[in-house]
């Protein structure tokens, strides 16, 4: 490891600079993975399946034309199964870097940045900086895409690219150390408060049940005012309910809803919590058989 831990200058001078950055990209990927490499220099194969987000700091000292700037980056690493659009969307805001992550042994993974995980950035992403990765190289030999089919994704978005592997670390801390300093010339631009509650007068006539957990965690998320504070409690829920993010089914879901009113009863009246889960329980009525 190359990068440098952060710490307290005592010069006056010194710039200190905040940015959070984004991994997206299919589960199984191995975003988990780079994240706890390139934070705490460790490597577990066991794949954990990310519920909504979870947010890791790194803090980081780089310099810049002989000046010291202590960077802290914000690392989410977002939710990679498909149909959970609402929490993922809602994850995009106030980015200010997004790390596209693929699989090098499938190659429906690769094709998903296009299809998916682009689109759903949207117009959000036209001043995000960008770096796209494909994972796993120590697995080159069951590759489904070359190296040069990611670089030429990458500079439609005149964006850098790697390969990379979480397990022997090759160009891991690169890639991350490649954004911050990138990053550290971006100025911040905040995103306007978007409405987050669930408009049950028009919602579809049926809808699948991670549609319908998609809408429920965020609508806790908007409940709680604070997504990056919302997430552990939400997974620590879906833990106690023994619910698969993966794979829910309608009654898990509502064993999760009234677990969530049981806590929003902590911090909201008994009016506001029974309503929200009311509203929620309707929301898993929709859900086709």
């Amino acid at each position: 490891m190359t990068s440098t831990f952060f710490i307290k200058s005592s010069k006056g001078d010194s710039k200190h600079i905040k940015r959070k950055v984004l991994l997206l990209g299919d589960g199984a990927v191995g975003k988990t993975s780079l994240i706890k490499k390139f934070v705490l220099d460790k490597f577990d194969d066991k794949y954990i399946a990310t519920i909504g987000t979870k947010v890791t700091k790194k803090e980081l000292e780089i310099k810049n034309n002989g000046e010291s700037i202590y960077l802290t980056l914000m690392i989410w690493d977002v939710l990679g199964q498909k149909g959970f659009k609402g929490i993922q969307s809602a994850s995009f805001k106030g980015a200010d870097g997004v790390i596209f992550v693929c699989d090098f042994t499938r190659k429906d993974t690769f094709d998903s940045l296009e299809e998916y995980w682009l689109p759903i950035l949207g117009e959000r992403g036209a001043n995000i900086k960008k770096v796209f990765v494909a994972n796993k190289s120590d697995l080159e030999a069951n590759a489904k895409f070359s190296l040069a089919e990611l670089y030429e994704l990458a500079s439609k978005h005149s964006s850098d690219a790697y390969s990379s592997s979480a397990k022997t670390g090759e160009n891991v801390e690169e890639l991350f150390m490649s954004l911050g300093k990138t990053l550290i010339g971006v100025e911040q631009v905040e995103d306007e408060d978007e409405e987050e509650a669930i408009d049950l007068e028009n919602l579809p006539d049926e809808l699948d049940v991670v549609e319908a957990t998609d809408r429920v965690v965020k609508d806790f998320c908007n409940v709680y005012g604070d997504m990056e504070l919302a997430m552990p409690v939400i997974r620590n829920q879906f833990k106690k309910a023994g619910v698969d993010i993966r794979n829910p089914s309608k009654q898990g879901l509502l064993k999760v809803i009234d677990m969530l009113a049981d806590v929003e009863r902590d911090f909201r009246g008994e009016r506001e919590v029974r309503e929200n889960r009311t509203k929620r329980r309707l929301l898993v009525k929709k859900v086709k058989e």
